[in-house]
């Protein structure tokens, strides 16, 4: 009898550890243009491309620039994401972050195409972006710098980034600051979050609200294409963990559909 109890406790043994194999091992899927992926035991995110290319992201504020959270990462087989070709890194979204080289303390601007333009100061940086423009800063590690292209140019105290999102204080009204420097108006919530904006991004803005462009009413991909202005040394290293989590609480701002 006691040897029947061994044996039936190391089947139920063996048959629990094929289980836990089962529940915990990667899930393969087929990726698309568009998805997060990444391989079982690498910590590495990256974007999938129109092109067919994945896109590394080099750090977690960039990651966070574009998205909320791990979510929507995918796990995919090793011979499944070695057969897509490697890209380049990932930029910070444009209008989310002011960014500075760690060894240096010249802050820009992030636009379009992972172009930086220079804040000349900070009567301009908090003419903007308020008196706390400090916490939008970030660094970037000396060797991800070349990954963005320096612009000749200067931000203006009177007119926003490329990429900004806008308000006043009195309208809950969101504009998207266009390349034509037009604001364009998020015309419903649904596409505030089909474009993935962040609502902690929207600056309420002191100075005047620019001409008005067309409205954004739904997902565009030239604003959600993440591996726009991507640049640097193809496929260097990462330091994201997909084990975190956003614990952003919900937004409560709502974005009225009234017109002006």
């Amino acid at each position: 009898m006691e040897r029947f109890k061994k044996l039936f406790a190391g089947i139920v043994m063996v048959t629990t550890i094929l289980s836990l194999s089962v529940v915990v091992g990667p899930t393969a899927s087929a990726a698309v243009a568009g998805d997060l992926i990444k391989m079982d035991g690498l910590s590495s995110v990256y974007y999938l491309a129109g092109d067919g290319k994945r896109y590394v992201f080099p750090n977690e504020a960039t990651y966070f620039s574009w998205y909320g959270d791990f979510s929507s990462v995918k796990t995919i087989s090793q011979t499944e994401l070695e057969a897509l070709p490697l890209g380049a890194n990932v930029t910070i979204r444009p209008g989310t972050k002011l960014v500075k080289i760690t060894t240096n303390p010249k802050v820009y601007a992030v636009e379009a195409n992972g172009s930086l333009v220079a804040v000349p100061d900070e009567a301009t940086a908090t003419t903007l972006f308020g008196a706390n423009w400090a916490k939008r800063v970030v660094d970037v590690p000396d060797g991800f710098f070349s990954n963005y292209k320096i612009s000749t140019e200067t931000v203006s105290a009177t007119a926003y980034p490329e990429g900004s999102l806008i308000k006043t204080a009195d309208n809950a009204n969101i504009y998207y600051i266009a390349s034509d420097g037009k604001a364009r108006k998020i015309a419903t919530e649904a596409a505030f979050n089909a474009n993935r904006f962040d609502w902690n991004d929207v600056i309420t803005t002191t100075i005047a609200i620019p001409v008005v462009g067309t409205d954004i009413t739904a997902g565009e991909s030239t604003l959600t294409d993440t591996s726009s202005g991507a640049g640097g040394t193809i496929g260097a290293g990462t330091g994201l963990t997909v084990a975190l989590a956003s614990d952003t609480p919900a937004a409560t701002t709502i974005i009225a559909d009234s017109t002006e």
